[in-house]
């Protein structure tokens, strides 16, 4: 999730998808992040710790070195 301001304080209103009140919002496109920093808004991270209640995270999927990235099986080549 990320906080992003706009450059205007006082905007209400829709930007790339994402919904301003005085000049702030937050959202968790990476597209609508990139497209603010390239346009030279405010863009800051928020920790993204779960709430109480909500587990860590999928022991099957996390280790400590970071989420392990999936391949999917290749498909076999033409005869041709």
């Amino acid at each position: 999730m990320h906080k992003v301001t706009t450059p205007v304080a006082e905007f209400n209103g829709c930007i790339a998808g994402v919904w301003f009140v005085d000049g702030e919002a937050t959202t968790d496109s990476e597209g609508a992040v990139a497209y603010f920093r390239r346009h030279g808004y405010t863009v800051t991270p928020l920790d993204d710790e779960p709430a109480d209640g909500d587990p860590p995270g999928d022991p099957d999927t996390t280790s400590p070195d970071g989420p392990q990235a999936t391949k999917p099986a290749g498909r076999p080549r033409s005869k041709e």
